[in-house]
């Protein structure tokens, strides 16, 4: 009788949240669902071998985490491009149309296809996991490669379903959407942290995120996150949406709360009367919404298209204007970056924009300066770029203060003292004191960086104690420090410094490439760096080829004059060998090591194994994560794409790969997995 009246319960209670997180249309009153969960507790407690993982009483529970585990996307969890215009989104529209094999003549008219145009919540991104119809994992989006695991604090979320409301739920599915804090559950969390003295939350966006990172459950419970559907991902072969709209219905029936406020258009033309539409409408929405996301939504149509490095080629943002507001300037600072560049920073009276209090934006250089003809005092106006930067939008001159000062760049630097240096044909302003502190300051946030020596733990804060108490004069000193040092730091305990210690030691490992781009040389990016690394195996052959073989660098693909004329400046300069000298004894290699000779083969010569392949990465290998997957392919000589073509050479294959794995099969493109690409990357160049 207990587990029968235990699984009416759990039925009731289910159905009830769906109505009232879901659906918006409570069908119990909340004393009544109270009772019942806690009849609910008393059952499960005395039959805890009954409690199943979908069971409402498990929404929270478990004692806080003590950190985020790092995993890997099934599928690529990728941004959007943005379109601030209608012009932007028809020029999109023309390269997608080109993408399929579709273009249009200057002039002609646009043929129609059908696009579904869906708000642009601004919330956070989640992937979230199902096998069998249960909630397994949810994850945030991290690099769109990898994510953190916060399966714990997404149970929190009412909206969320913990098994999906389908009676033959599909092996697995990776549900997408959007989390976020509606306006008025904002304002009471707001409301409740003021009334105890706690520093407010600055937008909705910003709580939510910090929301998600919560290592307690309990806490993400109390802050009422909502969530909107809005993609999902199958099994190749399995039954499924043929399109963006139907997908939208499959996550309905699913159990999922979808924006009842998306619409399918004809054309392009229907976007258009949808976005004129909400600009002013959204203003009345319980939520925040920055513009529109436009997708195509023929699926087939979507898979032909294919992505870009960066995103999917079939859909892009088109975001509203961003708002404006005027306020006084007060001052004019300035900010020296790690490779010497002084950027003029405008400050002004705080001004409420976008959700967020600003007093503070970059000029960019000297000419903007002089553009905007700025004087102490001057009522300006201000908005954030794409809905992120602030920026000085113009001058209300008709305003000026009397004998108001003029502001200019300093002759100085405002670090150092050193005198500024403004070089012909370039708009930057440097400092070219290489012992200028702020420069310093900047070449170790550069190296310890994600991108290059990626070292844990070693933030900011931490930077400027080490630089301003004397403790770290460049890059190679950090591998001096030892644990007892570091634990005298403010904020830093023996179990902080013993972790950044062994980060420090484990970053001599980075490859190459890695430890070139770190090096901060102007000009030269990850991409750069990459390829230099394939063509010059170490830090002395480049060296040689700046000196003696400078056609060398320019011969590289990618590689311009500006490039190695800043290669040849950085290793022509004596104090740039003493630090290359000073990291090889400190233990880093500057160089390729064994295995990345191996992979890339011929490296001296610019040549590798996968030399003029492209290939294309799907589903989760078992020992390699995609980052180093597509490491290994590039460093053997070998291209990456996000989507199979004819042209594709091969598709590298791993557990529950999705719909390319199903493209190439079709297509008669070689799949491998991941044994058959190692032996691929291995594999000796025939000569």
């Amino acid at each position: 009788m207990s587990e029968a009246r235990l699984l009416e319960l759990r039925d009731l209670l289910t159905r009830a949240a769906h109505a009232y997180y879901v659906l918006d249309a409570p069908e119990m009153e909340d004393s009544v669902y109270d009772q019942l969960y806690r009849e609910l507790v008393v059952l499960e407690a005395a039959h805890p071998e009954l409690i199943t993982p979908d069971s409402p009483t498990q929404r929270v529970g478990g004692s806080p985490a003590e950190g985020f585990t790092s995993v890997s996307h099934r599928i690529g969890l990728l941004s959007l491009d943005n379109a601030f215009s209608i012009e932007e989104l028809e020029a999109w529209y023309r390269r997608l149309l080109n993408a399929l094999d579709r273009p249009v003549p200057q002039g002609a008219t646009w043929p129609a296809m059908p696009l579904v145009a869906e708000l642009k919540i601004d919330g956070n991104a989640l992937a979230l996991s199902y096998e069998n119809g249960l909630l397994v994992r949810a994850a945030t989006r991290g690099d769109g490669e990898q994510g953190e695991e916060i399966t714990s604090n997404v149970r929190t979320i009412g909206a969320v379903p913990l098994r999906l409301q389908l009676p033959n739920p599909p092996t697995w599915v990776e549900v997408r959407g959007e989390a976020f804090i509606p306006d008025a559950t904002f304002a009471s969390i707001n409301a409740e942290r003021e009334s105890r003295g706690e520093a407010l939350f600055a937008n909705p966006r910003n709580a939510c995120a910090g929301t998600l990172r919560q290592l307690d459950p309990q806490v993400v419970a109390a802050r009422r996150l909502d969530f909107f559907a809005y993609t999902l991902h199958l099994p190749a072969g399995a039954e499924g949406p043929k399109s963006q709209w139907e997908a939208l219905q499959w996550l309905k029936a699913a159990g999922f709360k979808v924006n009842p406020n998306a619409q399918l258009c004809p054309d392009l033309a229907g976007i258009e009367t949808f976005f004129a539409h909400w600009e002013g409408g959204r203003k009345h929405l319980p939520y925040a919404t920055d513009g529109v996301v436009v997708k195509l939504n023929d699926l087939r149509l979507q898979d032909a298209a294919g992505f870009t490095q960066k995103a999917p080629r079939w859909a892009i943002a088109l975001k509203y204007p961003a708002e404006e507001a005027p306020s006084r300037l007060l001052r004019l600072s300035c900010q020296v970056g790690r490779t010497g560049v002084v950027t003029p920073v405008a400050e002004f009276e705080p001004v409420s924009l976008a959700g967020t209090m600003v007093s503070r934006a970059t000029l960019h250089n000297a000419d903007r300066l002089a553009e905007l003809d700025l004087c102490r005092g001057d009522t300006i106006v201000v908005r954030k770029a794409g809905e992120i930067i602030p920026e000085v939008v113009r001058v209300v001159a008709e305003l000026r203060p009397a004998q108001a000062e003029r502001l200019t760049l300093p002759k100085s630097c405002p670090e150092c003292g050193s005198e500024l240096v403004r070089e012909a044909g370039e708009a930057a302003t440097r400092c070219v004191n290489s012992s200028c502190p702020a420069i310093l300051r900047g070449a170790l946030r550069h190296w310890v960086s994600k991108g290059a020596l990626d070292v844990d733990g070693l933030g900011s804060k931490l930077i400027e104690q080490l630089v301003d108490r004397g403790l770290v004069h460049s890059i190679a000193d950090l591998y001096r420090l030892d644990g007892a040092l570091l634990a005298s730091l403010e904020r830093m305990g023996d179990t902080s410094a013993n972790k950044l210690v062994a980060a420090l030691a484990a970053s001599k490992q980075q490859p190459w490439h890695r430890q070139l781009y770190g090096l901060g040389i102007h000009h030269v990016g990850e991409v750069n760096a990459k390829a230099l690394a394939k063509t010059f195996a170490s830090a002395a052959e480049l060296a040689a080829a700046c000196q003696h073989r400078p056609e060398e660098i320019t011969a590289v693909f990618g590689i311009g004059s500006e490039i190695a004329q800043s290669l040849q400046q950085w290793f022509g300069t004596p104090a740039n060998g003493v630090l290359l000298n000073e990291l090889e004894a400190q233990g880093l290699s500057l160089a390729c090591s064994e295995a990345e000779r191996a992979a890339a083969g011929n490296a001296g010569h610019g040549d590798g194994p996968l030399s003029g392949k492209t290939l294309v990465l799907t589903g989760s290998l078992p020992s390699l994560s995609r980052r180093e997957a597509q490491d290994l392919i590039e460093a053997a000589g070998g291209k990456v794409s996000g989507s199979v073509s004819k042209k594709t050479s091969y598709v590298v294959a791993g557990e529950e790969a999705g719909s390319k794995l199903t493209k190439a099969q079709q297509l008669g493109v070689a799949v491998l997995d991941e044994e058959g690409l190692k032996q691929l990357l291995f594999a000796p160049i025939a000569s």
